[in-house]
């Protein structure tokens, strides 16, 4: 927010490559948009970039099919034609290549769209009774008590090194308290998409990773996804999912961990700065998927607009062992704090 604020006072040239949307809008007045190879420029802000840029789509849409109808046309034309061709029938000949060529386009919506069958949620989901943690004089919990609630969604917040982190873990069993008791329901299944990243015995290839986790996905209609599926559905084309996990990049990895946090089909997700390395069109798809996510939801994320889209309150890590549990998304926090 102080970059921001730095940057509008500023007379630059600014070029910024960046996934923060509220940082788009509120610093850029035109945007550059690479897709498919080729580059589209908006004037305007991220609000004005996402009109156009669909606008952009429909109208793309509309003239492949329009190209369609004639295809057939054309198509049927050049099956009646005698070999010789006469000048006029050639110039047809060679408009009708070009007709084929926009008619076979094929518009790119890497949208992930997933309606998946969650793990059933039971009445208890976790109850955290006189929590104390401590790494020497550093207070990280100081006797918290708190119970989670089915299809809870709350955002935790804090600078770095209050133990936001730590808390999590301690939910989830993989630290220890010095004293207090989590007590978890029976029915519970955490999805951790963690900063640790992936973590994998050997190096494997991408589709023997998915399937080792299982073989199948169940959707909501009562049907399956196959890993391949799945894996597709992430933007893993078939010609990648032989890959090896080692050769993929940063962002590819980070991919495939989400991928497979959710196809182990958990019923409670912890997402520690999930926004990471994911691109605009990766994020837009998760926030579809986790805003119909009917299980519980806690995020650890400094992407304001990820946290205002999602959860609908606040456990606010203020240090030395104090949280606060403020009722309202990270705007409505901000606010408050400059009154």
């Amino acid at each position: 927010e102080w970059l921001e604020h730095y940057l509008n006072q500023e007379k630059v040239t600014l070029l910024l490559v960046t996934h923060d949307r509220y940082f788009l809008d509120a610093v850029c007045d035109e945007i550059w948009e690479i897709d498919n190879s080729n580059l589209y420029v908006y004037k305007g802000d991220y609000e004005n970039y996402l009109e156009k840029k669909a606008a952009r789509i429909d109208s793309e849409a509309s003239s492949i099919d329009k190209a369609k109808n004639l295809f057939r046309k054309e198509l049927e034309w050049m099956r009646k034609q005698p070999k010789a061709r006469t000048t006029k029938s050639k110039s047809r000949q060679d408009n009708f290549y070009e007709v084929e060529k926009q008619a076979k386009q094929k518009i790119e919506n890497n949208q992930v769209e997933l309606q998946l069958k969650m793990t059933r949620l039971g009445g208890k989901v976790a109850e955290l009774k006189k929590l104390y943690k401590s790494y020497g004089d550093k207070v990280i919990l100081k006797g918290m008590d708190y119970t989670f609630k089915r299809g809870e969604r709350v955002g935790i917040v804090g600078k770095n090194g209050v133990g936001k982190s730590t808390f999590t873990n301690i939910l989830q069993g993989i630290e220890m308290p010095d004293s207090g008791k989590v007590n978890i329901g029976d029915t519970i299944v955490f999805g951790n998409y963690s900063q640790s990243g992936l973590v994998i015995k050997e190096d494997q290839r991408v589709i023997e990773f998915v399937k080792d986790i299982a073989e199948h996905f169940p959707l909501a209609n009562g049907g399956t996804l196959s890993a391949a599926q799945f894996l597709n559905l992430f933007l893993f084309p078939p010609e990648q999912q032989y890959t090896y996990i080692s050769k993929l990049s940063g962002g590819e990895k980070r991919r495939l961990h989400l991928l497979s946090v959710l196809f182990r089909n958990p019923n409670f997700l912890i997402l520690d700065e999930p926004t990471n390395d994911l691109d605009l069109p990766t994020l837009g798809v998760l926030e579809n998927f986790l805003t119909d996510f009917q299980g519980c939801l806690m995020i650890v994320s400094h992407d304001r607009y990820f946290m205002d889209r999602l959860v609908d309150h606040l456990l606010v890590f203020e240090g030395d062992g104090l949280i606060r549990d403020f009722p309202g998304n990270y705007t409505q926090y901000r606010l408050q704090l400059k009154d």
